[in-house]
């Protein structure tokens, strides 16, 4: 795992300079964009640093019994008496006891190029790289000075306005006495206590959860393939179970509407060959109980001695003649082989359900289920006498 330390040289955020942890970050190598990082693994690191000139930061005290959004929307009207532009063209943070303003078109052009990065990424402000909670340091880096306060908000500004911005510091903080991190002795900052400059090596050891991290990762198939790091295969895969796991519901319900309208055609075709003057079913039951009476043996019926004892072939007929590619019947056994081919299913299940109104029994099946469809024998008795 390698840590890499980036940060740009003015506000265009997409070129800049970069140290790495191989060398124990004593090398500085120049980005020209952010395709250069492309290359770091999700097991990498990258820390960028912004510059605090293009990011305010204000002491905020958070209410934890309260929701982000209403900590979000107090923060905010603490602190749009000091925005000069619209509210809606900034973007917010809160973090601890610290609130944190950037213009909204920059932060958005930043956070989508850090999120084309497979590696982890930590975007904050510049002056954390020494800031120490409880004291105010001014620290020398990339021909800036960084502020760093006792409340931990931060600020930087050049060379040519240090004494002026020092001034306006001193007469907000009171015996304002920062610990001085530079390179070389400068006029302004006399009378200060000045320390061996920071290493970025010391920063990176002393990241922790305690640290702000503004970046924020924006939800997309391709920044998610990008963080997770799936090989083609594993890539295609993922895929086809994402859409698999959204166009299946689809499928099943159109499967189950077309198995709806199946059955209730088979219904309809089964009540029109037992009462060709049947239009409707809309009751089944009661509808099958009126046809029942009106059935040839049924035992609402006196049987007519000049019938045959095969009266109730409506059996037969519910079936579909279509579906039935042979017969043979034992007259002395009142039993009869039916070669069934290609039934439908549903058809046959509900046929099957009925047959006591036909009055017989259904004594031997040797059909099999193909397609939904049933082909095979099926061997019947007859309880006409």
């Amino acid at each position: 795992m390698d840590n890499f330390v980036a940060y740009p040289n003015n506000l265009d955020f997409d070129h800049g300079s970069f140290h790495k942890s191989s060398d124990n970050y004593k090398k500085t190598f120049n980005f020209s964009n952010f395709q250069e990082f492309e290359s770091l693994s999700h097991k990498d690191k990258l820390v960028y640093l912004l510059p605090s000139s293009s990011i305010g930061s204000y002491p905020f005290e958070k209410n934890n019994k309260l929701s982000e959004q209403n900590n979000l929307a107090n923060f905010i009207s603490e602190i749009d008496s000091f925005i000069v532009n619209d509210i809606s063209e900034n973007e917010f943070f809160i973090f601890e006891n610290i609130g944190f303003v950037m213009d909204k078109g920059l932060y958005k052009q930043l956070n989508r190029s850090l999120n084309k990065l497979k590696c982890k990424v930590i975007l904050m402000p510049d002056y954390f790289l020494n800031n120490k909670i409880g004291s105010n340091t001014i620290t020398e880096f990339n021909k800036k000075f960084l502020f760093s306060f006792d409340d931990g908000t931060g600020a930087s500004t050049d060379i040519d306005s240090l004494a002026q911005y020092l001034s306006m510091i001193k007469s907000r903080y009171i015996n304002f006495d920062p610990n001085i991190y530079i390179n070389k002795p400068i006029k302004q900052l006399d009378g200060y206590q000045h320390n061996k400059i920071t290493s970025i090596s010391n920063f990176i050891s002393s990241i922790n959860d305690d640290l702000p991290n503004l970046f924020k990762f924006e939800f997309s198939l391709k920044n998610i393939f990008s963080k997770l790091n799936f090989s083609k295969v594993e890539l295609y895969t993922c895929v086809f179970l994402i859409v698999s796991s959204i166009s299946l519901p689809y499928v099943f319900t159109a499967q189950n509407n077309k198995q709806i309208n199946t059955y209730e055609t088979e219904i309809f075709n089964i009540f029109k060959m037992i009462d060709k003057n049947t239009n409707r079913v809309v009751t089944p039951k009661i509808q099958i109980d009126q046809l029942i009476d009106q059935i040839p043996g049924s035992s609402k019926l006196q049987s007519s001695p000049d019938k045959s004892k095969f009266d109730n072939f409506g059996f037969m007929i519910s079936l579909g003649e279509k579906y039935i590619s042979g017969m043979k019947i034992d007259f002395s056994t009142n039993q009869a082989t039916l070669d069934l081919l290609k039934l439908p299913q549903i058809q046959y299940a509900v046929v099957k359900n009925t047959v006591d109104t036909f009055d017989i029994n259904i004594i031997d099946e040797d059909i099999i289920t193909e397609n939904k469809e049933i082909s095979g024998q099926i061997k019947i008795e007859l309880n006409n006498e």
